[in-house]
């Protein structure tokens, strides 16, 4: 028996389409125009991405020049102004300048004081040979301007030195600020010192230092300005003031210039004038060897 085929109808026809078009969706089907716009969104919002990176790096490295160093505009400015102070201190004359101001006027430098010390404080190690220790203070007049403490330092420096009167390995010293001590080292004014060293039968004129008793009196005047020997190092002559009436105290006397070309003892009143001797403050020198002239009465 043959099997009857049946003509389908338009109205089946359309059904047919409406069923595949659900199938297709529901396996994820998507008609191809939808493709072709996803992929264009996706390249536009990818450039757009580089696009506002790029911006915002190149903000990034402009703040970065800002804050972490100088602009093109600047560094050239910097530069100069370092060449400028450069160039000033290299200037001819700039340190003869700066010592100048330094030194104090004369006529700023007080002739008298009330005669009453202040006396450094603290203490210092021993310096020296195992022989015996002095131990002394270091005091300054009242009203000078000039502090005990700054004087003390220079003093220990002085006395410590290899080519001091410690080089014999018979003597050291150790400074104290209170109680007993062996002597006193004092800074006073031209009127204080010839007073105190009057006491003694000595005439300092208002000029130089002495030792008397237990006081090493350093002039004022001297320390600050020193002799013509020494106008341009001062801090020499200090230690030459030190070393010549700690030198005196521990017995030792004038003596005069061993040559021509020959270093001035310690011992010897450069003051008066070096007679053909080379400038000297050390008793002896580097080598341990004592510097000595002939003994003068």
């Amino acid at each position: 028996m043959n099997a009857h085929r049946s003509t389908p109808s338009p109205s089946s026809d359309a059904a047919r389409r409406r069923r595949g078009r659900r199938a297709r969706r529901r396996r994820g089907g998507r008609p191809p125009f939808l493709w072709v716009g996803l992929a264009a969104g996706v390249v536009l919002l990818l450039a757009g991405g580089l696009v506002l990176e790029d911006r915002t790096q190149g903000s990034s490295r402009g703040s970065s020049d800002a804050a972490g160093a100088p602009s093109a505009s600047e560094r050239p400015a910097s530069r100069e102004a370092v060449e400028t102070q450069e160039a000033k201190k290299d200037e001819p004359g700039a340190e003869e300048e700066k010592e100048t101001e330094k030194s104090p006027d004369p006529d700023s430098i007080p002739s008298s004081g009330p005669g009453t010390f202040a006396t450094a404080g603290g203490g210092g190690d021993r310096v020296g040979g195992s022989g015996r220790t002095l131990t002394y203070v270091v005091q300054v007049e009242d009203g000078i301007g000039i502090s005990a403490r700054d004087v003390a330092v220079e003093v220990e420096d002085i006395l410590a030195d290899e080519r001091g009167w410690t080089a014999d390995g018979e003597v050291g010293f150790r400074r104290v600020s209170g109680g007993t001590s062996d002597f006193r080292v004092r800074l006073a004014t031209a009127a204080t010192v010839d007073d105190i060293c009057g006491q003694y039968g000595l005439d300092t004129g208002g000029e130089v230092n002495c030792n008397v008793g237990q006081d090493v009196m350093v002039n004022l005047k001297r320390w600050l300005l020193a002799t013509q020997y020494y106008a341009d190092d001062v801090t020499s002559y200090r230690a030459l003031i030190i070393n010549h009436e700690v030198g005196h105290f521990l017995g030792h006397g004038h003596e005069g210039c061993p040559g021509a070309g020959r270093p001035a003892p310690v011992m010897m009143q450069q003051i008066k004038g070096l007679h053909g001797c080379r400038t000297n403050v050390w008793p002896y020198d580097g080598e341990g060897r004592p510097v000595t002239g002939p003994a003068l009465g």
